[in-house]
């Protein structure tokens, strides 16, 4: 019965613990933000990256301090420019990774709520940026490539070479705002 208890309680503390470390992260994502949003809005593909990877990402798309929309918004920006890092991020999101680092309550959140996901423009994304020089962009292209039809290969392959066009806003990829 007390080694029960003692469990319980070690799961509370645990929620405490991972309350305080979410209220850090948003805190130090506010800051990103905050040191790179003019130079964003000017412009600069590395600050619109920044931008875009603190909001990034909301486990219900755009509630709360985390915006997925609006991160993605940020990262086409920067992937317009062949920011590599910003391709890479935009293909994570769509192949539903939206959640990274030490983001105890996202993480299990997205678990039980699951994201949006589009595997055949996340392959395109994660291929450009690949060849835009980001290194582990090729390992995980090649681990969605069996994920995807023969339909869907083919298209993935024609956005990733621009024999096609590569949708990169939220909207448009997913469907809803």
């Amino acid at each position: 019965m007390l080694r029960h208890v003692a469990i319980i309680g070690l799961l509370g503390l645990g929620g405490c613990v991972g309350a305080v470390a979410e209220g850090a992260n948003i805190a130090k994502d506010k800051a990103t933000i905050s040191a790179n949003y003019d130079a964003a809005r000017a412009g600069n593909a590395e600050a619109q990256y920044k931008v875009g990877e603190a909001l990034c990402c909301s486990v219900n798309e755009s509630e709360g301090f985390y915006d997925t929309p609006r991160s993605v918004a940020w990262l086409c920006r920067a992937a317009a420019q062949n920011y590599g890092p910003a391709a890479y991020k935009l293909g994570e999101i769509y192949a539903g990774e939206v959640v990274s680092g030490a983001r105890v309550i996202r993480r299990i959140s997205q678990t039980v709520v699951g994201s949006s996901t589009n595997k055949t423009i996340a392959y395109a994304w994660l291929s450009r940026a690949s060849s835009l020089g980001v290194a582990d962009a090729g390992k995980a292209a090649s681990a969605l490539w069996p994920k995807l039809s023969a339909v869907q290969q083919s298209d993935a392959q024609a956005m990733a070479t621009g024999r096609k066009p590569l949708p990169c806003e939220w909207e448009t990829v997913v469907g809803r705002s």
